[in-house]
C-alpha cells in the first residue's frame, strides 16, 4: 500500500461522498420545483417541449455520472479498508501520490485508467451501432 494517512484519506472520501449526495439532493429539488407548478403541456410551444426534454436528458446523464463516481468512491474505500489503497487494480503498480491527491477515489494508475475508459468507450460505441 502506498504511504497514505488512512484517517485523512477516509475523511476525504467521505466528504466527496457527502458532496455527491448534496448534489443529488439539489438536483432533485430543482427538478421537482420546475415541474410541480407547471400547467398542462397542451399549450406549450414545441420548443418548450424540446427544452424540457433536453433538461431531463441532462439530469439522467448527470445521474449516471454521479452513480459512477459513488461506485468509485465505494471501491476506493474498500481498497483502503483492505490495505490495497494506492495499488492499481489492473496492473498492481503503485498509483502516484499526485494522482491520489487529485483523484482520491482512483483505483487504477493513469495508463490503466485510460485503457479502461477506452475499452468502455469502444464497448458502448459497438452497442449503439448495432
Amino acid at each position: 500500500m502506498a504511504e497514505v494517512d488512512r484517517d485523512t484519506t477516509e475523511a476525504i472520501l467521505e466528504e466527496r461522498l457527502a458532496e455527491l449526495r448534496r448534489t443529488r439532493t439539489a438536483m432533485r429539488r430543482e427538478s421537482e420545483g420546475g415541474t410541480s407548478g407547471e400547467v398542462a403541456h397542451l399549450d406549450n410551444h414545441p420548443a418548450d417541449e424540446g427544452t424540457e426534454t433536453h433538461e431531463r436528458e441532462l439530469e439522467v446523464t448527470t445521474g449516471i455520472f454521479l452513480d459512477e463516481e459513488e461506485r468509485r468512491i465505494d471501491e476506493a474505500r474498500r481498497a483502503l479498508a483492505a490495505g490495497t489503497y494506492g495499488t492499481c487494480t489492473a496492473c498492481g503498480a503503485q498509483i502516484p501520490s499526485a494522482r491520489l491527491a487529485a483523484v482520491p477515489e482512483a483505483v487504477r494508475c493513469l495508463d490503466c485508467q485510460r485503457h479502461f475508459e477506452g475499452l468502455h468507450s469502444q464497448h458502448h460505441s459497438l452497442r449503439t451501432e448495432s
